[in-house]
């Protein structure tokens, strides 16, 4: 017995000094094991941005293809006149062609919006089709506020503009039903301030006698998101999907909505005194009309939340490592401290080492089964390897079990604040406040000063 702890004797305590012995020592030595185990959790914060730019590609390069986020921008009726301009170099007066700008009375819009994933690789990609009804009224263009004589308005060049996005989402041909009229529509617009992109119609036979309603459908392609831009007097748009994680986005929220797990339907109501343009305006040099951005500062409408947003979750697992090795060590620890049996900081690093796989693991299955599917199986797979290896150091089973039922409650403790977004702070506080506690409880009676 004697030469086995002879054996065990190392060259400090030939030399009396037997500071390595001691509790402090040992939570010295665990302090630097977990700052040595930041490195590779770094490098797996790193791998998790690097696979969700890969990801971010996959779809920018499926959607450039299909068609992106569709904003819609109409109708807008505008109307030419003519206009007197006295040139002091010519001393004489020239004809000069502006356009007058008539938005909508009343604008009706109703759609059904029809998801569908699209695959690039082992990403997925979120877009849809939908079927847009749009109608409404545009009253008598009011040529008399901008001082302009009946003859000189060009009524036989008035044009009816719709601003989209992505003209390749456009499905089928568009054709506009105007006061019993059947007009269809031609790509581009011109002198148009709604937007780069879009199709228009001339209208024949437009006088300023009357209203004129309208009526149309899109059917269109689009991905992530579909926006409006409230152009009438009293703008209503209604939507319904099967999506049911939808995010209603823009600046206008809807005033009526349900969202349920077979989908959404949103209703939104949007009056001219709400938005920062009028009714009609005129596009001529000292006026300058109304620049695109301002009409789309009152854009709203539904964005398609993907639920499967596995990199963002892994990223918040992930930070929560530091916790999860610090409080594993702290169980071996206390296993050391009142069983009087050592433990290796080797072994210490092992299990921290498996711990740490465990978010490698987490993001590699995540990526092919889905996020809950993939910490179910990591954390398995880690708990069932930590419990074998600690049974080659801790003799009796219940201490290796008691290690291993700590460690997947911090496993299903940290699922649970994933899982939980408004209370996530406050169930994370008050879970660490019980576990320091239960820690100051436990080592109420430890002399740390004893070796």
């Amino acid at each position: 017995m004697k030469e086995e702890t002879q054996k065990t004797e190392s060259i400090l305590d030939k030399l009396g000094i037997s500071f390595h012995r001691t509790l402090s020592f040992k939570l010295f030595t665990i302090g630097i094991l977990v700052l040595l185990l930041l490195i590779p959790k770094f490098m797996i914060l790193s791998l998790i941005q690097e696979r969700s730019t890969n990801a971010k590609a996959a779809r920018l390069e499926v959607t450039s293809k299909w068609s992106n986020n569709q904003i819609i921008t109409g109708p807008v009726l505008t109307i030419p006149y003519k206009k007197q301009v006295y040139n002091e170099d010519n001393e004489k007066y020239a004809d000069l062609v502006e356009t007058a700008t008539f938005l909508p009375e009343n604008l009706h819009i109703n759609g059904e919006i029809h998801p569908k994933k699209l695959y690039r690789s082992i990403y997925d990609v979120v877009v849809y089709q939908a079927d847009i009804n749009i109608s409404g009224t545009f009253e008598k263009p009011d040529f008399s506020t901008f001082n302009i004589s009946p003859e000189n308005i060009l009524w036989e060049e008035a044009v009816v503009q719709f601003s989209i996005n992505d003209l390749r989402g456009i499905n089928r041909e568009v054709i506009m039903n105007w006061s019993g009229q059947k007009l269809p529509f031609s790509p581009g617009m011109s002198k148009a301030q709604s937007g780069e992109n879009g199709i228009s119609v001339q209208i024949p036979r437009l006088t300023g006698n009357k209203k004129n309603d309208f009526s149309l459908t899109l059917d269109l392609k689009g991905s992530n998101s579909l926006l409006f831009t409230p152009l009438g007097k009293n703008t209503e748009v209604e939507l319904q999907s099967a999506w049911n994680d939808p995010g209603f986005t823009g600046n206008f929220l809807p005033v009526q909505r349900t969202v349920s797990q077979s989908g959404f339907k949103a209703k939104w109501n949007v009056l001219h005194f709400n938005r920062n343009f009028p009714q009609q305006w005129t596009n001529g040099p000292k006026s300058g009309g109304i620049p695109s951005s301002v009409l789309h500062e009152s854009d709203f409408g539904v964005e398609l939340v993907s639920t499967a947003n596995h990199y963002q979750k892994n990223i918040r697992s992930t930070k929560y490592a530091l916790l999860i090795i610090i409080i594993t060590f702290v169980v071996f620890f206390m296993y050391e401290v009142f069983t009087k049996q050592g433990i290796h900081p080797f072994q210490y690093i092992m299990v921290g080492s498996a711990i740490t796989l465990f978010y490698l693991l987490l993001l590699s299955v995540t990526e092919h089964l889905g996020f809950n599917p993939a910490y179910l199986i990591a954390s398995f797979t880690v708990l069932l390897l930590v419990f074998f290896y600690s049974r080659t150091f801790m003799p009796k089973l219940k201490n290796s079990a008691g290690v291993v039922l700590a460690l997947s409650a911090c496993f299903g403790f940290v699922f649970i604040l994933l899982q939980l977004e408004t209370f996530a702070l406050l169930a994370g506080s008050i879970g660490l406040f019980v576990l320091l506690a239960a820690l100051m409880y436990t080592t109420r009676k430890v002399n740390w000063y004893k070796g």
